[in-house]
């Protein structure tokens, strides 16, 4: 089954599992205008430009990013 992303509030932010405890990574949130939309951004820059992508992209970054270790 593919990966969803769990359902949080627009200004709820995500951060990779793999950022540890230094919160140096990727993050994400459901966008706040685009219904079924994803905005990824860098941890380190939390008031930095983000990428919006569609969920089902999001979906296939995600898959394709778990088959690789890091």
């Amino acid at each position: 089954m593919p990966h969803r992303p769990p359902r949080l509030a627009p200004d709820e932010w995500t951060t990779s599992s793999h950022s540890g405890q230094q919160g140096s990574c990727v993050r994400w949130r459901r966008d706040r205008t685009a219904a079924d939309c994803i905005e990824i951004g860098d941890s380190k820059d939390p008031d930095g430009p983000t990428l919006t992508v569609t969920e089902p992209v999001w979906r296939t970054f995600v898959a394709f990013a778990r088959t690789f270790e890091v």
